[in-house]
């Protein structure tokens, strides 16, 4: 069986299931990381590593645009930004392999864990700078709507990024 000749037959159905597949794999992996049979976020540092790839290259923008006289230092600040990206990516698949038991479940977690948190950390920071008010609106939307995901994928609530309350029960 030719796959060019189903392609030429019936190319409605590649698209379908090229985005199918993909969707319902996530689905899945968010699936297992919810009941826990897969680790997705250790607990909420986690969450702020993938965070930290998506606030670098915006600080680094920040500051090319902030210095666009000093021409030389844009260069510096490109390879301190990949360094700097390419350091948290291993950390993160360090972290995610150390978390889950095999090669199959670190992929699936690394293919849930890196486009919910970096969609969810663009979102957070187009709340703010958004140039329309719609886009900011829909961020904040979309933002809200991620956070019981996001909660939900945290294996370990109780420790990480979110401070303890001074009171006592």
């Amino acid at each position: 069986m030719d796959l060019n000749i189903i392609y030429q037959e019936h190319p409605n159905l590649v698209m379908y299931i090229s985005i199918l597949l993909p969707l319902l794999l996530y689905i899945y992996g968010v699936w297992c990381g919810a009941k826990e049979k897969l680790v997705v976020y250790r607990n909420y540092n986690d969450i702020m590593l993938v965070g930290l790839l998506v606030i670098i290259p915006i600080i680094a923008i920040s500051v090319i645009y902030n210095t666009s006289e000093a021409k030389q230092f844009h260069g510096t600040v490109l390879y301190v930004v990949l360094t700097l990206e390419a350091l948290f990516i291993l950390i993160i698949t360090g972290r995610t392999w150390n978390d889950n038991s095999g090669i199959l479940s670190t992929a699936l977690a690394l293919y849930v864990k890196l486009p919910t948190g970096i969609l969810f950390f663009f979102h957070l920071y187009n709340i703010f700078s958004g140039d329309k008010r719609s886009s900011r609106r829909s961020s904040a939307f979309w933002t809200l709507m991620m956070l019981p995901l996001l909660y939900a994928l945290v294996k370990d609530k109780k420790t990480g990024f979110i401070p303890k309350s001074g009171m006592k029960r």
